[in-house]
């Protein structure tokens, strides 16, 4: 497990950048993108993300959510993503 998180500025808006340019949600794309690291981690990015952008993020809070080693996880997508 990864305990150095890269929570910086430029890290989140890279990873913001990197989103928007494929079609899945956020969640799915940190899981992917960060596959080595715990839910607790990759939601702690998935909220500093949200946090800096979330009028760039659409979702609907009846769709079905994600659920991660006892989380229930809202599915946010980039706007005109989804």
């Amino acid at each position: 497990m990864e305990n150095n998180l890269d929570l910086s500025v430029e890290n989140i808006k890279k990873l913001h950048e990197k989103c928007k340019a494929q079609d899945k949600d956020l969640y799915m794309f940190l899981k992917d993108e960060m596959p080595n690291i715990s839910t607790e981690d990759r939601l702690k990015y998935l909220a500093t993300v949200l946090n800096d952008f979330i009028e760039e993020y659409e979702w609907d809070e009846k769709a079905k959510r994600h659920k991660d080693d006892g989380y229930s996880i809202v599915k946010f997508y980039p706007k005109g993503n989804k």
